[in-house]
C-alpha cells in the first residue's frame, strides 16, 4: 500500500524503489493509503502521481487498485475499497505531513477512532477537502510500515510526537512511532519491503 504527496514523489523519482519492490515480488497488488476526491487524472490525485512514477516499469507484473475519489457517493466508494483490501497488508508506505497527519488521518479526526471500517470518507483541513482514507486498523495490522518524514519541520514534529506517544488525536503519526521512519532519502536504509 503506497501513499501520495510530495515526499512520496521524491522517493519514487529519486530511488530505485519500484525496481526493488518488483524484484522482491513475482507480482504485486498496489493499493492506496488515501485519495483526494478529484478526477483520477487530476494533478492532486495520488493515483495519477503513482501512475506517472510507474511509467517505464511495464515489464513488471503489478495491478493497481485505486480509490475512486471521483465517486458521487463516497460512503459506497469507501465500502467497495474496503472489500478489495486483504486482511493484512505486507507493506505500507506512509508520509507524515507537517501537522503530524498520516494518510488522510488529520489531527482531531473522528476517523482516528473508527474501529469498524477499513476505509472512510473524511474532510481534510486543506484542499482538496473531501478525501477517502484508510483507518488505523489497516495500518496496525500491516506486517511492515515505513513512514517518510523528510525535512526539518517534520523531524521536529516527530520529536514532539515522542513526548506524549498516546495522544494520537493531536498527532496521528503517533500511531506508527514503533515502525520504520525515514528522515532523509540519502540515509543508508533499506527502502524495499521484505515480501
Amino acid at each position: 500500500m503506497l501513499t501520495g504527496g510530495r515526499s512520496a514523489r521524491l522517493l519514487y523519482d529519486k530511488t530505485n524503489f519500484f525496481k526493488h519492490l518488483f524484484a522482491e515480488a513475482q507480482s504485486c497488488n498496489i493499493y492506496f493509503t488515501d485519495e483526494r476526491c478529484v478526477e483520477p487524472n487530476h494533478n492532486d490525485s495520488n493515483a495519477a502521481m503513482l501512475s506517472a512514477s510507474l511509467c517505464g516499469n511495464d515489464a513488471f507484473n503489478y495491478s493497481i487498485y485505486r480509490m475512486k475519489g471521483e465517486a458521487f457517493e463516497l460512503n459506497d466508494a469507501a465500502i467497495k475499497y474496503s472489500e478489495l483490501l486483504p486482511n493484512k497488508l505486507d507493506f505500507i508506505l506512509l508520509s507524515m505531513g507537517e501537522d503530524g497527519h498520516i494518510a488522510s488521518l488529520f489531527p482531531d479526526s473522528s476517523a482516528l477512532f473508527d474501529t469498524e471500517r477499513k476505509v472512510v470518507p473524511v474532510i481534510a483541513p486543506k484542499a482538496p477537502f473531501q478525501r477517502l482514507t484508510i483507518t488505523p486498523q489497516v495500518i496496525k495490522s500491516a506486517k511492515q510500515v515505513y513512514v517518510l518524514a523528510l525535512g526539518d519541520e517534520k523531524k521536529l514534529k516527530y520529536e514532539e510526537a515522542l513526548l506524549d506517544p498516546d495522544d494520537i488525536s493531536s498527532i496521528p503519526a503517533r500511531l506508527v512511532l514503533d515502525r520504520t521512519w525515514i528522515f532523509d532519502l540519502d540515509e543508508e536504509i533499506d527502502l524495499c519491503p521484505k515480501l
